[in-house]
């Protein structure tokens, strides 16, 4: 494989890539150091994981990797995703970002939204400090150096100092029969007291054949700023998806980042929590169902910089068939995070004797007057529960339905953003029955449920249960 991979990729292609999307010699020199990364980096750097590799191994070499080269219509390729009512929505089919609407309001706040190699072009010094000062760096993850040394696409989001966004803006990505992988590197710049809410979706149109979608997106949250994010990926059964995901949080601001996965047969997620400024809060809630023989490798580290920091990260999943899952998480409090709290939780449901999770959380501590905590189980689906349900009329299917739902529930109800919140709820029910879904409006979701949106529930104090460290 190591053979494969080093022909696949080399120098030649990089250069290939950067002179056909005009780029200039600091990006082109930034890829090559990343791609040098990428063939000598290990699938794991820590021992506590390196025994679980195989979860998310394949060969990247079958994939192709190139500039975007394809002429897409509209209306065709989104057709069946798109109900006409959309605004503040970017439409991206495979590697090609196609459409950028913002209604009047939006567009007359400052708000700036270009695809990727827009900005480095149009603000080559601003973008420039952004790579050179990169948050996914290439010497940290395999995969995050693969991305840094070969996107082809992304999304540069600039939220200006002081400036309030109200309504989500939505990212949709339909993979349709792509004749390269989709490498896809976004970055979200909210300058300080700024607030805004992003939305991502990964659909899938006629796949004929296996592709690649690999996304690394940064948030950059400025001082006293509130950013909230979510990301849903429905890909098809012919994907491989890789995401890495970085927040840094500086002083005073506040961020929560979901992610929910439901669909590809491999899915590999790498997510860094920093909170660099005193103060910052980060939140991040991740939801999986898998099945069938889907495999998924989630990573998420909560990494406190700063004292008074707060952090939290909720994950759960249930596993059916023969699919697998492992999640590993870490609390990293550095010696300057002086009364940092911290929680980390995983929580897995099997419903099938095939199916296969593993969680390993852990925690790291340099400092006193801290306050962490983490929890990790793996269980299977009560059958009281479900005797319970079918005593009272209700067939097997939909008695299992309902726990899962119920399981799901403490995460799903906490996302904070709402078309992401109900949306997940009406998406997961319907992979229970086989329906490939997507996210709709509240209206329309409310037209088919018949239920009201929910409150977000409030946290409580989350550091009186499981396992605890007071230093």
């Amino acid at each position: 494989m190591a053979q494969q991979t080093m022909g696949a990729f080399t120098e030649d292609k990089v250069d290939a890539l950067s002179r056909t999307l005009k780029e200039p010699e600091w990006l082109r020199s930034f890829r090559i150091g990343a791609l040098g990364e990428f063939l000598k980096l290990p699938l794991e750097l820590s021992p506590l994981y390196t025994k679980y590799t195989g979860v998310s191994q394949f060969d990247p070499a079958q994939f192709p990797v190139a500039p975007p080269n394809e002429v897409l219509d509209l209306r065709s390729h989104f057709e069946g995703h798109l109900t006409g009512k959309e605004t503040n929505i970017i439409l991206q089919g495979n590697s090609n970002t196609i459409h950028v609407d913002l209604d009047e309001s939006l567009a007359k706040s400052g708000l700036e939204v270009m695809t990727i190699h827009e900005a480095i072009s149009r603000k080559e010094g601003l973008m420039r400090g952004l790579f050179e000062d990169k948050l996914a760096k290439s010497s940290g993850e395999k995969f995050a150096a693969f991305n840094n040394a070969f996107f082809n696409t992304g999304t540069f989001i600039h939220v200006p100092q002081g400036v309030e966004i109200s309504s989500p803006l939505r990212k949709m990505l339909i993979v349709k029969n792509p004749g390269t992988s989709v490498i896809d590197q976004s970055m979200i710049y909210a300058e300080d007291t700024s607030r805004m809410n992003f939305l991502e979706e990964l659909y899938t149109g006629a796949a004929e054949k296996d592709y690649l979608v690999s996304s690394l997106l940064e948030v950059r949250a400025g001082k006293s700023s509130h950013v909230d994010v979510s990301s849903l990926q429905l890909l098809d059964e012919k994907g491989t998806y890789l995401t890495n995901k970085k927040v840094d949080a500086a002083s005073d601001s506040h961020v929560n980042i979901t992610s929910i996965f439901l669909g590809s047969t491999i899915s590999r997620s790498r997510m860094d929590m920093v909170m660099s400024g005193r103060g910052s809060i980060v939140e991040g809630f991740e939801v999986f169902f898998c099945n069938r023989k889907q495999r998924f490798d989630l990573e998420s580290n909560l990494i406190h910089n700063a004292p008074d920091t707060t952090a939290a990260l909720h994950a759960r999943g249930v596993l059916k068939d023969q699919s697998q899952s492992i999640f590993k998480g870490m609390i990293k409090i550095n010696h300057v995070a002086k009364n940092a709290s911290s929680y980390l939780a995983h929580h897995a449901m099997i419903l099938d004797k095939g199916a296969r999770s593993d969680g390993i959380p852990g925690l790291d501590i340099e400092t006193n007057e801290v306050k962490a905590t983490h929890s990790a189980s793996v269980a299977q689906v009560d059958e009281d529960q479900i005797f319970y349900l079918r005593a009272r009329g209700l067939p097997e299917d939909e008695a299992k339905k309902m726990i899962i739902l119920g399981f799901f529930e403490p995460v799903v109800s906490r996302i904070p953003v709402e078309m992401a919140r109900e949306g997940a709820k009406f998406i997961i029910e319907g992979k229970w029955y086989g329906e490939r879904r997507r996210l709709i409006d509240t209206e329309a979701l409310m037209a088919i449920t018949g239920e009201a949106p929910v409150e977000v529930k409030q946290s409580g104090d989350i550091f009186e249960r499981h396992y605890k460290y007071r230093g």
